[in-house]
């Protein structure tokens, strides 16, 4: 899954890939990666690379022009973020089992991520996020707006 505004954020501040690889701890190959969308950052380090940008999960995925909310959190709140996995699934009437089979994932993972148990991954996030029309940091918790 590509994020091409990683890479421009990363250039407008004028770094190299294995700057920003050693800004998240990780190999410079891990980021380059991420970076050209042959592999999907996950959450927690698409989170560290927002907060150090200050810049928001949704401007960085494409889903705004947004660069940053007002009244940003810097933290992934997991608890929040279940709560709001299950509002919206229950907003749009569907089962935990029809959401899974929508977002392609098993029915016990989602009750894992709608119960706080484990963090959703980026990549069914940000599908869950498009096909219902979701900030993604409002998800997060990340954004209160």
């Amino acid at each position: 899954m590509q994020f091409p505004r990683m890479k421009e954020i990363r250039e407008e501040a004028g770094l190299k890939q294995k700057d920003v690889a050693n800004i998240l701890g990780v190999t410079k190959g891990s980021y380059s990666m991420w970076e050209c969308g042959a592999d999907t950052i996950p959450l927690k380090r698409l989170n560290q690379f927002c907060n150090y940008f200050n810049v928001s999960i949704d401007y960085v995925v494409g889903f705004n022009d947004k660069r940053k909310y007002a009244n940003a959190k810097p933290d992934i709140k997991i608890k929040v973020t279940g709560e709001n996995l299950k509002k919206i699934r229950l907003k749009k009437d569907l089962t935990q089992t029809k959401i899974a089979e929508e977002l392609k994932i098993n029915q016990p993972t989602w009750n894992r991520y709608e119960n706080s148990k484990t963090l959703i991954l980026t990549v069914v996030l940000v599908e869950l996020a498009k096909k219902y029309h979701y900030s993604i940091d409002k998800i997060l918790g990340k954004d209160k707006d």
